[in-house]
């Protein structure tokens, strides 16, 4: 059984972005994508301090100087999650954690 192993993107590739309400968000590209868009599209795991997200952004909008990261949040779905499923409607931080 071969192992698998973590893709480590290289440092050009993770992008940062902070929203509107001051929440940063990091885009990094995953090794993997769907076989129907292998070589036409990126599998992104975007992640917040209390939330992770993946979402499949075709290779011509990731590899320009500045993304349209808003768009492709917004296309975005949970991480372990599938567009079949909504996700609960919430963007506020969890109250009960700590600050990060």
């Amino acid at each position: 059984m071969s192992e698998r192993r973590r893709f480590t993107p290289p440092a050009g590739q993770v992008h940062r972005f902070v929203d509107a309400n001051g929440v940063t968000w990091v885009f990094t590209p995953r090794g993997q994508v769907r076989q129907s868009e292998e070589g036409t599209h990126v599998t992104l795991l975007i992640e917040s301090p209390w939330e992770s997200r993946v979402a499949s952004c075709p290779r011509s909008e990731w590899v320009v100087e500045k993304p349209d990261y808003l768009r492709i949040l917004a296309d975005s779905v949970p991480a372990g999650g599938s567009r079949g499923r909504s996700a609960p409607n919430s963007t506020e931080p969890p109250r009960d954690e700590p600050g990060f």
